[in-house]
């Protein structure tokens, strides 16, 4: 015990660690940077940039006061390299140029690891050729079958114990294993669940007063066709056919958000409410989260939900049933059975004491789970060694 709590002690006191990542408004990828930049210790951090535009998205990562923030503009997104030789020497030169940058920048820094949370598959992954130091390339997003041989030779050929890929849940991580070859390394992509950082998050469930007995289900995330959005609005309308005291609302931005206003205007239980910054109140006063996702690698939002007690009807894509639990803390459906959902819905609407144990059955999976102190386990397994 006390041999690890040194080894703690002195890898949050002298590690660096540069960090490369892309920042949003919101979402997951948002959340697990906040909880890695919890996690390594502000005053560890080099956090890298791809451009200028990135730096007003930094409000959302809390206070960053003492992270060292630059801008890497000349860093080479993806290996793209083919059959043509004159392409592929481009390439190469490209490639080897940012290798040595970044690990000049780990020299400059004592040997710091460096740690890429990518949305995009692919994208910076020609760093695990990193000849000193460890790498840690965090996907927070599905890659699909159209990579390049050099994704799978990279793989196949650096991974190792200091040299991983993590994502965010085991449905990710075989798609992972599946698309891009990684052949007897699959011990070297790990899962670390998605967290929230719960420093102000009241856990206790309040029965918020609503007018009318209106019963609100949430959904919170891009309205974007992988959301399934259209799916969402045939189960609304069914619901709110047979219970008129339903009120559903989507909160968030994305593509289809216009299209989706302009398609509910006339409802008055239906609403897309656009982004907002405090989504908590809302869950506070909802009595179930509702997610139809086509896909999803896991789903911050549902771990929200479950942090607040809330049941939750998912579809059974992705990574949702490792949080969604059918019968258990709430209801799987095929992500195209539009009668399916809205029965689950209609059935917790209906069934008050189930409707509540369900919420309290994912709060204690939350807990169990999804928690920042689960979280940290799991990296220290990875990042302490």
């Amino acid at each position: 015990m006390e041999t690890k709590l040194c080894q703690e002690i002195m890898f949050k006191a002298a590690k660096k660690h540069i960090i490369i990542a892309k920042l949003f408004e919101f979402g997951g990828s948002n959340s697990h940077l906040k909880a890695l930049i919890k996690y390594l210790g502000k005053e560890n951090i080099i956090l890298l940039l791809e451009n200028e535009d990135q730096l007003p998205y930094l409000k959302n990562l809390g206070d960053t006061t003492g992270i060292i923030v630059k801008i890497q503009q000349q860093l080479h997104g993806y290996a793209h390299l083919g059959n043509n030789f004159t392409t592929n020497i481009r390439e190469l030169f490209k490639i080897l140029k940012s290798v040595f940058a970044i690990q000049l920048l780990s020299f400059k820094y004592s040997y710091a690891s460096v740690t890429i949370c990518s949305v995009e598959p692919e994208k910076h992954l020609y760093l695990l050729w990193l000849p000193w130091g460890k790498v840690y390339y965090i996907l927070h997003s599905t890659p699909n079958k159209n990579h390049t041989p050099f994704t799978s030779y990279t793989c196949n050929t650096n991974l190792s114990k200091r040299k991983r890929i993590i994502t965010v849940s085991q449905s990710n991580k075989q798609l992972i294993c599946e698309n891009w070859d990684i052949a007897n390394k699959e011990k070297f992509v790990n899962v670390i669940y998605n967290c929230l950082l719960n420093d102000n998050l009241n856990h206790v469930k309040t029965q918020t007063t609503k007018s009318n007995n209106q019963q609100h289900i949430v959904t919170m995330g891009h309205v974007i066709n992988y959301k399934n959005p259209h799916v969402w609005l045939d189960v609304a309308k069914l619901v709110t056919l047979k219970y008129s005291n339903a009120i559903f609302i989507w909160l968030g931005d994305g593509p289809l958000l216009k299209e989706f206003k302009d398609a509910t205007k006339m409802l008055d239980n239906i609403r897309f409410e656009g982004y907002k910054a405090d989504t908590d109140m809302y869950l506070k006063s909802a009595c179930i989260y509702y997610q139809p996702s086509l896909q999803e690698t896991h789903g911050i939002a549902v771990v929200e939900a479950m942090a607040n007690q809330l049941p939750c009807v998912t579809s059974n894509a992705g990574g949702l049933p490792e949080s969604v639990q059918h019968q258990f803390n709430g209801l799987l459906l095929n992500a195209m059975d539009k009668q399916g959902q809205a029965n689950a819905i209609l059935t917790l609407l209906n069934d008050p004491n189930l409707s509540k144990q369900y919420g309290i059955n994912g709060y204690l999976k939350y807990n169990e789970l999804f928690s920042y102190e689960s979280f940290k386990l799991n990296m220290d397994a990875l990042y302490i060694s």
